[in-house]
């Protein structure tokens, strides 16, 4: 396995941590590592309420990142609060796919086992943006 994902995986880790700020609100359930191409590594955990205004794991990363000036991720992985890889969500790999032309290529570690990996716009083939990004 790459060594990368070790590191993220790691990074990711250190973030899980359920927490109940109130009886509405608590986060840390999911986290999220990811590596941008300059090769840093920006992190996120979900925010779960009884509105709406709850918010992934991926995309508080994602602000993270974008808080910092970056803007291009090659590589990420997810942790559920067991510390277990899983998938992007649909809402997820649809804003991922939203952020720019090359972001179907991003690399997410589905298997720790196996080193499976998957890029995003397979895990979300028929995306219905795809049309605008190639314009």
């Amino acid at each position: 396995m790459e060594r990368v994902w070790y590191s993220l995986i790691k990074e990711a880790k250190k973030k899980i941590n359920v927490h109940e700020i109130s009886p509405f609100i608590e986060y840390g359930n999911n986290s999220c590592a990811l590596l941008t191409d300059s090769n840093n590594i920006y992190t996120g955990v979900s925010i779960k309420s009884n509105s709406t205004l709850n918010n992934s794991a991926e995309k508080s990363a994602i602000v993270n990142m974008i808080n910092n000036s970056e803007t291009k991720i090659t590589k990420m992985v997810i942790l559920n609060e067991l510390e277990e890889l899983i998938v992007p969500s649909i809402d997820c790999l649809e804003y991922l796919l939203g952020l720019g032309i090359n972001y179907g290529d991003i690399e997410v570690l589905l298997d720790y086992d196996t080193q499976e990996t998957k890029r995003i716009i397979d895990l979300l083939p028929d995306w219905w943006g795809t049309y605008r990004n190639k314009k």
